[in-house]
């Protein structure tokens, strides 16, 4: 026997909320048939609240005869005989006796194209209906409340009725079908996610999977992705809650709710922090809307977004840093020009916070932290060290870890998933090594003393056996890595590859391993990059997955000059489509020590597609003409479609400040400008798409 079925039919028997011996207190004014200081009362729910069980339950309650209900989705013929055709047709005489409660279930007007006529003509009806005695009651969703309530006059916002939350006794009493074993389990959702206990309809969901499954009373989060699941696929909830029962106000406030907390804030028509973003127009075209999020909205959608389901369709936005360059054990800029050196100098200088910008962003990080702002995940795109030598490893390996202790958790992100990705560069190759027999003897030492991280696996020569992608299922995201420092530290002439195996066989007895690796540096060397054709086969695109990737070298040229040979990816057409091909939103790459930005779209085959292209300042070195930074992506998801945002955060004067953001729909031609982050997707498609 099956305790538990949502959206069944009402049976007086299975209502929480109302017992025999209690009417909750919220309820009393529709039960006791109260006067409402407007029109109407507005009992103000999403979809499958339990808006129609309410109906049936204030109906059961109250005397005989004294009730009337009506879902206004009915055929006209049912409406007439109820004697409230009026809510239609304001022409025609309404027939409730006095003291009538009318309950209005379901008056649709945010579907079917009912439009603003049909709005009026309800208007007016239900003041007909209020001006011959009746109490009239319409149980409404937000977007519904939206359309009339402004239509009913003044006072009625004191005409709202939000039922609140499912209180510890009703969530007890729907446990009382099972007791065997539905107590244990509410009880840990209380305590772990508590969200699923606020409507009848969404703790019935979660003890519904429960009892087909039982091991997921005990496993809280994979109940609530299985619940996730089941309410969006056989219910069609986020359709109903959230695209039909909420006003575009609604959705649009939800939206810039999330931006905001991700430290973007966005308003309905791009209002955002000065010199964070770029200004764009309103969402739709054709005849302006307000230029900011309605207030009652934006109120909503603090207790609106804590719906469990809706929290899974628009999750907080995933926050990562994409940083390159470090150089440990290199030329580190400073952050305080010191140039008196005297002890008196020494000591003014750490007064003024004199460190590396490696110390700094970890500090900045920290202090992210304190905010709810720091990156969830960190893309490190290559020159981990200066030289592989072990004392540089170990300082990249304690940065690395006092990093990881500030990354934050998201809902999309398992406690397994890697919150730190690697992608080595060519100073993190062996120079030293190159003439082993064994390409991939060069980067043993990387893989050794990264070990901890997700790498591209270089040192193995099996292309297909090499990890690529790094996935996160419940975020819909994949992160390819790229090994383009395949070739590194290749001798620049073939008569250098002899001189240099007899300086080796020379110097190996004398020197220690580091002295050698440092000895062989001074050697003309070339260091192209280049991906693996093996490795480029086994790109692809993957439903349900927006996809990244990172690489030390650059895919394009950027907007400076260096005069040397392979500073860029030989094989780059190759790569770059490859990436199109696999519908790579966005390539990330360091090695230019410059901050960059650009698309390129690829035309033709299966469908066109643009692929942003992203290159970060150097985070620590001091040889770069331009200051040092990172990159920060801002990856929100609806459903299973990303928008993206990015923007560089640059060391400027001891701060770290960033520059406008760029948005933009994975894959699509333009750009988005900002206001447009609030909008629906469909309008984002239309005007976007590539």
């Amino acid at each position: 026997m099956n305790h538990y079925r949502p959206s069944q039919a009402y049976r007086p028997e299975l209502d929480i909320r109302f017992t025999p011996r209690k009417v909750p207190g919220w309820a009393r004014p529709l039960v006791e048939g109260q006067v409402p200081n407007s029109v109407a009362w507005f009992v103000v729910l999403p979809r499958r609240a339990g808006k129609t069980w309410l109906a049936q339950a204030v109906e059961r309650v109250r005397p005989e005869g004294t009730t009337r209900r009506v879902d206004l989705r009915a055929d006209p013929e049912t409406v007439r005989r109820s004697g409230l055709a009026c809510l239609t047709n304001p022409r025609v005489v309404p027939r409730t006796p006095a003291g009538t409660l009318v309950l209005v279930d379901e008056p649709a007007l945010a579907s079917g194209g009912r439009g603003e006529e049909a709005t009026k003509a309800l208007a007016a009806g239900l003041g007909r209906i209020r001006d011959a005695g009746a109490v009239p009651v319409v149980l409404a969703t937000p977007a519904e409340h939206g359309l009339l309530g402004p239509l009913l006059g003044a006072d009625s916002p004191k005409d709202v009725i939000m039922p609140p939350a499912l209180d510890e006794a009703e969530c007890g009493r729907m446990a009382e079908r099972a007791p065997d074993w539905a107590p244990q389990a509410v009880a840990r959702l209380g305590e772990e996610d508590p969200a699923w206990l606020q409507t009848p309809f969404l703790l019935e969901l979660a003890l519904q999977m429960c009892e087909s499954d039982p091991r997921l009373s005990t496993d809280i989060a994979a109940l609530g992705r299985a619940a996730f699941e089941e309410a969006v696929t056989r219910h069609a909830y986020v359709d109903q809650w959230f695209h039909n029962g909420l006003s575009e106000e609604h959705r649009s406030a939800l939206r810039a709710r999330r931006w905001q907390d991700a430290g973007l804030p966005v308003g309905a028509a791009g209002q955002a922090r000065a010199g964070s973003v770029v200004p764009g127009e309103p969402c739709t075209s054709g005849t302006p809307r307000s230029a900011a999020v309605p207030r009652a909205a934006a109120t909503d959608a603090a207790r609106l977004s804590a719906d469990p389901v809706l929290a899974r369709h628009l999750p907080a936005v995933l926050r990562v840093h994409h940083v390159s360059d470090l150089h440990h054990g290199g030329e580190l800029r400073t952050t305080v020009d010191a140039k008196d050196t005297t002890e008196a100098g020494r000591r003014l200088a750490a007064l003024a916070g004199a460190g590396s910008p490696l110390e700094s962003y970890l500090d900045h990080v920290r202090g992210l932290a304190r905010q709810g702002l720091a990156p969830h995940l960190v893309i490190v795109t290559g020159d981990l060290v200066n030289r592989p030598q072990e004392e540089f490893g170990r300082q990249a390996l304690d940065w690395l870890r006092e990093l990881a202790s500030c990354v934050v958790d998201h809902p999309d992100l398992r406690p397994a998933d890697p919150r730190i990705l690697l992608a080595g560069g060519n100073h993190d190759v062996s120079w030293d090594l190159c003439l082993d027999s064994e390409p991939g003897a060069r980067h043993e030492w990387f893989a050794r003393v990264f070990a901890d991280y997700p790498h591209p696996d270089l040192h193995n020569p099996d292309h297909t056996r090499r990890r690529l992608y790094v996935r996160y299922p419940d975020a819909g995201l994949k992160v390819a890595l790229l090994g383009s420092a395949e070739s590194g530290g290749e001798p620049a002439k073939d008569a250098d590859r002899a001189r240099l195996a007899d300086f080796q066989a020379e110097f190996v007895s004398t020197f220690d391993d580091d002295e050698v690796s440092a000895l062989i540096q001074d050697f003309e060397r070339l260091d192209p990059g280049v991906i693996a054709r093996g490795v480029l086969d086994r790109l692809d695109a993957e439903p349900g997955y927006t996809s990244l990737a990172a690489l030390h070298h650059p895919l394009s040229p950027v907007p400076s000059v260096e005069v040397a040979p392979y500073s860029g990816v030989i094989n780059a057409g190759q790569v770059k489509r490859a990436l199109a091909v696999a519908e790579t939103a966005l390539v990330l790459h360091g090695h230019t020590h410059l901050a960059f930005l650009a698309a390129e779209r690829f035309l033709g085959g299966r469908r066109s597609w643009t692929t942003r292209i992203a290159g970060a300042p150097a985070l620590g070195s001091r040889h770069t003409d331009e200051q040092n930074g990172y990159n920060e992506i801002l990856l929100a998801r609806e459903g299973t479609r990303h928008t993206v945002a990015l923007r560089t955060v640059r060391l400027e004067g001891g701060q770290w400040v960033p520059d406008a953001a760029v948005a933009f729909l994975p894959g699509a031609e333009g750009e988005l400008p900002m206001s447009h982050l609030t909008c629906d997707r469909a309008t984002l498609v239309e005007s976007h798409s590539g």
